[in-house]
């Protein structure tokens, strides 16, 4: 109303300096309302609850699932009773299991809701799945922010920026225990912890041969992502990941193809042309066609569809990418992983950029992820 009636006031008069002062205080809180009003109708709102349970997310299917057809996967696919009398977590080719998850509590107590109401403060760490990939979870640092599982679910879950992945999670209890009977071999630690121990010399305590980071432990990470996340090609020690609910679409790709060959490396897994790091979903659709790419994958690795209740094994240091089908639930064991603390304060202040040099670092140093 101010600003009209100076506009076409026929008062030809010069303005005195307090009727200036007070125009332009309140053209400024114009300015302000107006910027704040469009930044809260520009803000996204990720909460989305009319996703009551994980099947009522967004899915892909169309356009990333497809049925294992052995030219593409290739892999076998096991019982839990093959699995266990072959001992696979000790060879060097990926498998499939079936039916793992038959008789887990998490069945139901991790369902959406329940999970939230049963373990809302469970705290965890989120971020962008392409940068946690590139530099693993561990070493993402400012990449990554503090969240629980209530405020991912309820917040965040729907965020193409935001993926709940943790290896140093601070599982209650309980949480754990849903997951039982673990699969081998991280349920022989929980059985007996101390096997293959021996008394010291002298004899007040017993001793383990074997370091802790060559043992699969009992504790497990977990990932929660919606539609089309998951990690961009990275490798670590030999691990397993069983899905609870949804489904994910790997690539596989051999270590002894791939081990010291830098070029080979970035020229496969990287848009070295043009010199980015695109996502697992942007990977796919865009590099994976290309017949350089697509022969590599079908000679030295594998395309496969893990569905719930299925867990996949992933031998020492094979390359591998990701990206779920619908809300996807599930759990890691990997070697020598232990039980998580949490991350701290400081975890989130260390920046990966500023100690890169600009080369990721895929070396064969086991000591680390």
């Amino acid at each position: 109303m101010t600003l009209t009636m100076m506009t076409t006031s026929t008062n030809r008069s010069r303005p005195s300096p307090q009727s200036r002062a007070f125009c332009t205080t309140i053209f400024t809180s114009l300015l302000v309302s107006i910027c704040i009003a469009s930044s809260h109708e520009t803000e996204i709102d990720y909460s989305h609850p009319e996703f009551v349970e994980w099947e009522d997310g967004p899915a892909s299917r169309d356009e990333f699932d497809h049925d294992n057809d052995p030219s593409v996967c290739g892999i076998p696919i096991l019982t839990v009773e093959e699995w266990e009398a072959g001992r696979y977590w000790e060879g060097d080719m990926p498998v499939l299991v079936k039916n793992v998850t038959d008789g887990w509590a998490a069945l139901n107590n991790w369902k959406k809701q329940e999970m939230v109401r049963r373990y809302p403060d469970a705290e965890a760490t989120m971020g962008e799945a392409r940068l946690v990939g590139e530099t693993g979870p561990d070493d993402a640092g400012k990449n990554l922010s503090p969240t629980t599982v209530k405020e991912f679910i309820t917040k965040h879950m729907y965020d193409p920026l935001k993926y709940f992945f943790d290896r140093k999670i601070a599982i209650p209890k309980g949480m754990l225990e849903d997951c039982h009977p673990f699969p081998m071999p991280t349920r022989a630690y929980l059985a007996n912890p101390e096997a293959g121990s021996t008394y010291a010399l002298s004899k007040k305590r017993k001793v383990r041969k074997t370091p802790d980071r060559e043992l699969w432990r009992d504790h497990l990470a977990i990932s929660i992502g919606s539609d089309l996340q998951g990690l961009t090609f990275h490798h670590h020690r030999e691990a397993w990941n069983t899905v609870i609910f949804g489904s994910k679409r790997w690539i596989l790709w051999d270590h002894a193809r791939w081990k010291g060959n830098e070029k080979l490396q970035w020229k496969l897994t990287r848009d070295w042309a043009n010199g980015t790091h695109v996502t697992s979903a942007e990977w796919i659709r865009r590099l994976y066609p290309e017949p350089e790419r697509t022969e590599e994958i079908r000679i030295y690795g594998h395309d496969c569809i893990q569905r719930a209740g299925y867990l996949m094994f992933v031998p020492h240091r094979w390359m591998h990418m990701v990206v779920n089908i619908g809300d996807t639930v599930s759990v890691i064991s990997e070697v020598g992983l232990g039980i998580g603390d949490g991350k701290k304060p400081e975890d989130f202040l260390f920046d990966p950029d500023e100690s890169s040099d600009d080369s990721e670092d895929w070396s064969e140093d086991d000591s680390e992820d």
